[in-house]
């Protein structure tokens, strides 16, 4: 009997250990999956622009954890006036939400300034955490301060508060709906163990990525930050 009880115990232990292993392996790869996919829509919507010869607009709502790509056929796209529908002749090109355990954010955004050639786009600071020794923001054209640290375009207030736009053009370069004007804007991603059952700390950030965008050229830039 003693036998069986300790055999049950250690089943019981390894079973708890592998649930564990299993929701982390699970969030890693939700983490991955939603970076993945949100860069690539913001490729797909440049690539579009050029395509098409017309406008593309990714809208990100950092508070819903939800974005969109459009084309904007007219060249009228209005952040303010968005509501998450796309009227003819706009079409929708792509549509993601972030799945659970992973949002916008964190709220002091990638926590250090981006190496080059992003030195210049803002991050809500000017010290690099890795190796870039000689990268100015401020010599780089860019500044310290962002709308919101975690998307530097993205409105502070009002209906449109936490949502942002950046407009692909068929010429080339990008446009953004607010922000300082620098070589351009960026957005990060978070993957938090808030879901976890594993007595860590609840929302620890164990994961970002950040997404720069220069504007001259529209190219996008994923930067693993943590």
């Amino acid at each position: 009997m003693i036998e069986v009880l300790t055999a049950l115990a250690i089943i019981g232990v390894l079973a708890g250990l592998s649930a564990v292993a299993l929701n982390r392996l699970k969030s890693r790869g939700n983490f991955a999956s939603a970076t993945g996919d949100f860069v690539a829509t913001l490729r797909t919507a440049r690539a579009e622009a050029f395509a098409r010869g017309d406008n593309t607009v990714v809208v990100v709502d950092t508070r819903g954890s939800q974005y969109w790509a459009i084309e904007d056929v007219n060249g009228n796209f209005v952040l303010s006036g968005f509501d998450g529908g796309v009227a003819a002749p706009d079409r929708l090109i792509a549509y993601g939400s972030l799945p659970t355990g992973t949002s916008f954010g964190p709220t002091n955004g990638p926590g250090s300034a981006l190496a080059m050639p992003y030195c210049g786009i803002p991050t809500g600071t000017s010290t690099l955490t890795t190796t870039g020794a000689g990268c100015t923001v401020v010599a780089d054209g860019g500044t310290t301060n962002p709308n919101l640290n975690y998307c530097s375009f993205c409105d502070t207030a009002g209906l449109t508060n936490g949502m942002g736009a950046i407009t692909f053009l068929p010429s080339g370069g990008a446009t953004f709906s607010g922000g300082p004007l620098t070589v351009g804007q960026q957005v990060s991603i978070q993957n938090t163990t808030a879901t976890l059952p594993d007595g860590g700390p609840s929302g620890a950030v164990v994961g970002i990525v950040d997404f720069a965008i220069v504007g001259a050229t529209g190219a996008i830039e994923a930067v693993t930050i943590q």
